[in-house]
């Protein structure tokens, strides 16, 4: 029978890291909480950065994410434990990639992924049921990020002109 992290295991450097300093273990939506706070640090250190900026912070993550996920699943014999928040934060990322710093955008991206990544529409719940281990914890989150990236920027590129 699998596990449940708790507080007392913030000790361990990967729970640390993998419920995003604790973070994962708020007793509600701690999913939404991070995810929440992910727009706060882009807001206010990243969304300044050049687009493969952002990005190249979000691939350099991806392999420290997966390992330690995938360690921490294996030591505590979790699966998708609700606590592992680090695939949030690079969902999150991935969905605010070179979006203007504008608050309805970033609303928009913020409420986009969580409403995907929650009702885990295809293609992100095919992600979810395809991949499994730490690999299916981050692909789903990934790939809504990407969904909400893609929509924002097709609205950019071919909707915004039009309203000049």
């Amino acid at each position: 029978m699998a596990t449940r992290l708790t507080i007392r295991d913030l000790a361990d450097p990967r729970v640390f890291v993998c419920t995003t300093f604790g973070l994962g273990l708020v007793p509600k939506m701690p999913g939404t909480v991070t995810s929440a706070v992910t727009v706060v640090v882009w807001w206010f250190f990243l969304s300044d950065l050049r687009g493969f900026a952002q990005l190249g912070i979000v691939v350099a993550s991806l392999p420290l994410a997966y390992l330690c996920t995938r360690s921490l699943m294996v030591k505590y014999s979790v699966n998708d434990d609700s606590a592992i928040t680090i695939d949030e934060i690079l969902g999150q990322l991935v969905a605010l990639v070179a979006i203007p710093k504008n608050f309805w955008m970033v609303l928009i991206a913020f409420a986009g992924f969580r409403l995907l990544d929650i009702a885990k529409p295809d293609p992100v719940g095919w992600a979810e049921r395809r991949f499994r281990g730490a690999h299916g914890v981050l692909a789903d989150d990934i790939v809504a990020g990407l969904v909400v990236v893609a929509v924002l920027h097709y609205v950019l590129l071919f909707v915004e002109p039009a309203t000049t």
